[in-house]
């Protein structure tokens, strides 16, 4: 039987899209006990279906995961979620074993995000194992850039600790900080501070800037543990420092990193590499035509970061074929100005 054509349009499925804006690197990779039995490696995108899928804190340190969904979605724009949490009868098992560590890092192995989070405190082996999986996740071109937490009583074992970080760290949280006027744990004053870093531009230096909301910091490094500021400082470890103790502001004293870079140089340098779109080239003949698209994609590259978002000075770069197989794209020089880290003030006196 002859039917009249027509169109029929049906509601699908609501599909959640992920929207970043340009210059931002939000993504927060997280390994950590969740209070859920939901072990797949999920996305969420808010803090309504982060805490409907992985709980909400009752007893503050069972799940430490779940300690810091609110606090990481200050600034991060998903959460990509490794949860570590076994039960047995009921019972869950949330301590981070080397087992359970290697086992999320692989769950986390070529997935795109910008910053790791792990929410706990490491040992000085499974930092070298992160250390390890971040240095082989850069050189399979997925760059992440690592928000850690240590605290020590001794320089002496600062500096053994510290020796076990490579270059893909943001940022070492040593201190405990007020923040709403509650005083977090090390672990949340951690995740306070990736939450900040995931929500700002990644050309933004935290040298000298306020850190907005924290009133207070446990310990000071002044006073009995200067000699401990002194050492970090010497590390390249950041830290925070009160500025004004009348409207308690505290700011960052400086965040250069343990690879001797500054924070907004680590992370600008990890969102061009994430963001060198040249994938869909592996497969394709070798010839000059594929040679000169891969010459346009590193021009918008430098174009879009240098000239439009003015994320560093210049993006030097060159593009050949070294054999019949291989193309190399060379990152000659990225070129940043450096932190302004003094300023000198004179004055003259005159007296008539």
């Amino acid at each position: 039987m002859a039917t009249e054509p027509q169109i029929i349009v049906e509601e699908g499925a609501i599909i959640q899209t992920e929207t970043t804006s340009p210059g931002m690197a939000g993504r927060i990779g997280i390994i950590g006990a969740f209070d859920s039995e939901v072990t797949d490696l999920t996305l969420v995108t808010s803090t309504t279906t982060a805490h409907s899928i992985f709980g909400t804190t009752t007893t503050e340190g069972t799940f430490k995961g779940t300690d810091d969904i609110d606090l990481l979605f200050t600034g991060a724009s998903s959460l990509l979620v490794a949860n570590i949490t076994t039960w047995s009868n009921d019972t869950a098992s949330t301590t981070l074993t080397n087992e359970k560590l290697n086992a999320a890092l692989e769950l986390l192995t070529n997935e795109e995000f910008d910053l790791l989070f792990i929410a706990d405190e490491l040992s000085d082996a499974q930092q070298t194992i992160v250390s390890t999986w971040l240095s082989s996740q850069m050189r399979n071109k997925y760059a992440h850039g690592q928000v850690a937490q240590l605290q020590k009583s001794t320089t002496a074992a600062y500096e053994t600790s510290i020796a076990t970080f490579q270059k893909n760290i943001y940022w070492i949280c040593t201190q405990q900080y007020t923040y709403g006027g509650t005083v977090l744990s090390l672990n949340r004053s951690a995740a306070l501070m990736a939450g900040t870093i995931a929500g700002m531009m990644v050309n933004r230096s935290l040298t000298a800037k306020i850190i907005p909301g924290v009133t207070a910091v446990t310990p000071e490094y002044i006073g009995t543990n200067a000699t401990i500021g002194a050492k970090l400082l010497e590390l390249n470890v950041p830290f925070l420092k009160c500025k004004n103790r009348s409207t308690k502001t505290h700011y960052c004293v400086n965040s250069k990193l343990p690879d001797g870079l500054d924070l907004y140089i680590n992370r600008v340098r990890d969102y061009i590499i994430n963001r060198i779109a040249v994938e869909t080239f592996l497969g394709e003949i070798g010839s000059e035509k594929t040679i000169e698209g891969i010459s346009n994609v590193m021009e918008n590259i430098r174009y879009q970061c240098v000239d439009v978002l003015e994320l560093l000075n210049d993006i030097e770069y060159s593009v050949e074929k070294t054999d019949s197989g291989c193309v190399d794209v060379i990152l000659e020089r990225l070129v940043f100005d450096d932190v302004i880290t003094e300023i000198r003030i004179t004055y003259n006196i005159e007296v008539q």
